[in-house]
């Protein structure tokens, strides 16, 4: 089977050298000389059959010969030590030895394919704790993209939108993203001159707010009467009539409700249009915690039940409404090598200008939770129960601390060996919160490219003083805190792991400010936290995440040494050299 990526819409996506163009005059240290337009993504030809019979689980040790060698390289193990190797055997699918090249050449037979690694680093399979894979995928299918550096205010929005609204049907929807309006978030006025006729939604790339035009309003029923939903804001003018901008799912929802679906076809396209890509950045697995819908998780199980999938996935399903919980006993909690349903996920507050927060900041709303509080812990009570995990977006410090209150109630009322439930995002956290979160046994998932897209209007939001508890990585792992990093694509434009490690260690915001720089990891501390420390936080350490004996043979072979790089060449490097899941070759340069 051969699978192509529809370039024509992923062209018009953000380049890394687009992005620079955002600021003019502006002298990136990080990013500005030679950045490259990103290459076109070659997915492989051929994706390599897998077998959908055995479960995640612990396997031993293959014996025999080798069915592939990896020779000649800088192995970064990943390890409990952080040993370093020179060469890998792999059998049915495992890792059968590591060490150096003499030892482990001596093992390949006559039939055993040798990889010639040519000096390069080698590292397990990267594994991206925090990415909504499938919508990645509508960014180049369901959406119309108004990104720079076509799109950067009002005037440019409204030429872009001009131009789709001529290749559209009267009345048809047109559905959006965009990243930057220089003039602000953007009401319905901006978008009614263009588009009277056709509805329209533009969504901020974040994901937790968007703008609707009065078409698209008026098929949704939204007037000034239309109530604003329990953790959502329909925003309003002074005469009481929306403005056409929706903050939180809650509130898009209403909305969206009107919009064209999103149907099953669409979403397994998007899928596999994205799987080549993670492919050539080095992603083996991902998690994707944030899946609204059950057709959504049925689509990543029938793609993997099917032998399409060659990247693994963790799937977790979010409980947006109180309503949700009718539904978890619809799950299929089928698993397979490929494809594991995992847990559950709540947005507790939405993006920075609706953190839920103890003292006021300058955004929209501070003091908005999603949930009813008593209603939330109930549900996170009920999920406890499962056995299962739990993970909760949380943006602002109110909304840690009443995660925390949560777990720690539901794992009293059940104390459950290692639950290991997971705090996402955590952009403002409190200085108490950190040893709760040490002995809850709480995973911290951030994403530190947040800091460079994000991290200019910090300040002006949550004031000077709260910038020092901006994402405290380095006290986090300071306190024996389990740390694991992901990019949150498409919320960010690169789905890239070299991208989210580069932000983790420099901590730049895009105008060259650094935000908490006692708070930076090293490279192998931002390679372990997207191996190992991501394998953690999904109960997967003992199967894979570091080059060892006995775990699965997923491993990433780089171009460059990402210890030694700049960081201007970790953001423009090129693919992969290879990347291999389960033995088998998924994407070669």
């Amino acid at each position: 089977m051969r699978i192509k990526l529809k370039t024509k819409r992923v062209s018009q996506t953000l380049s890394r050298r687009e992005f620079l163009t955002l600021t003019a005059g502006t002298s990136l240290a990080l990013l500005a000389a030679g950045c490259g337009r990103r290459k076109k993504e070659t997915p492989i030809p051929n994706p390599p059959a897998i077998s959908t019979s055995a479960p995640l689980e612990t396997r031993p040790t293959p014996s025999g010969t080798p069915d592939l060698v990896i020779k000649n390289g800088k192995v970064f193990t990943m390890d409990q030590g952080n040993t370093t190797a020179q060469a890998v055997a792999i059998k049915d699918g495992l890792i059968q030895a590591v060490g150096k090249d003499k030892a482990i050449s001596a093992l390949a037979g006559p039939a055993t394919q040798v990889i010639d690694a040519g000096g390069r680093v080698v590292t397990p399979g990267l594994i991206d704790p925090h990415i909504h894979m499938r919508a990645v995928g509508f960014n180049y299918t369901y959406y119309t993209p108004f990104m720079p550096p076509e799109t950067v205010d009002n005037q440019s929005l409204q030429e872009a939108l001009a131009k789709v609204i001529k290749t559209k049907a009267p009345g048809e929807w047109i559905m959006g993203y965009y990243m930057v309006n220089r003039d602000g978030i953007f009401t319905k006025d901006v978008i009614d001159p263009v588009s009277p006729d056709n509805p329209v939604f533009i969504i901020h790339i974040g994901g937790h707010w968007g703008t609707a035009n009065s078409a698209a309003m008026k098929a949704a029923n939204v007037t000034a009467a239309t109530k604003d939903p329990t953790g959502g804001i329909i925003d309003r003018g002074k005469n009481g009539e929306p403005t056409g901008i929706f903050y939180n799912h809650r509130a898009m929802d209403v909305l969206r409700i009107a919009a064209p679906p999103i149907t099953d076809d669409i979403t397994r396209d998007a899928i596999l249009q994205t799987q080549p890509v993670l492919a050539a950045a080095g992603v083996t697995s991902f998690q994707d915690n944030n899946i609204r819908d059950l057709g959504a998780i049925k689509a990543y199980q029938d793609l993997s039940r099917d032998g399409q999938m060659y990247l693994r996935n963790d799937l977790y399903y979010t409980l947006e409404w109180p309503s949700n919980l009718d539904k978890i006993g619809e799950i299929d909690h089928f698993e397979n090598e490929f494809s594991h349903f995992t847990g559950y996920k709540f947005l507790i507050d939405g993006q920075v200008p609706t953190a839920f927060c103890h003292q006021p900041h300058n955004g929209k709303s501070w003091n908005t939770s999603a949930w009813d509080p008593p209603t939330y812990k109930k549900a996170i009570r009920t999920l406890h129960d499962t056995g299962l995990q739990i993970c909760v977006h949380c943006v602002g410090d109110a909304a840690t601390d009443l995660t925390l209150d949560a777990y720690e109630e539901a794992m009293n009322a059940n104390p459950r060996p290692d639950p290991r439930h997971r705090i996402e995002h955590a952009i403002l956290t409190t200085p108490q919160a950190t040893k709760r979160i040490k002995d809850l046994g709480v995973v911290m998932s951030v994403n530190p490219q947040f800091i460079f897209v994000g991290g200019d209007t910090y300040e002006s939001i949550f004031g000077k003083d709260r910038l020092k508890r901006i994402i405290v990585t380095r006290e986090w792992l300071d306190a024996g805190i389990h740390v694991t990093i992901g990019s949150d694509a498409p919320s960010v434009p690169w789905p890239t792991p070299q991208v989210t490690i580069a932000g983790a260690i420099s901590r730049l915001t895009f105008s060259q400010n650094v935000i908490g720089q006692d708070q930076c990891l090293t490279v192998i501390e931002a390679l372990r936290a997207h191996t190992i420390e991501a394998a953690y936080a999904a109960h997967q350490e003992n199967i894979k995440g570091s080059v060892e004996a006995g775990k699965l043979a997923d491993i990433t072979i780089w171009p460059i040494d990402p210890t030694s790089a700049s960081l201007k060449e970790l953001f423009n490097m090129a693919p992969m050299f290879m990347t291999i899941v389960g033995g088998k070759v998924v994407h070669k340069a």
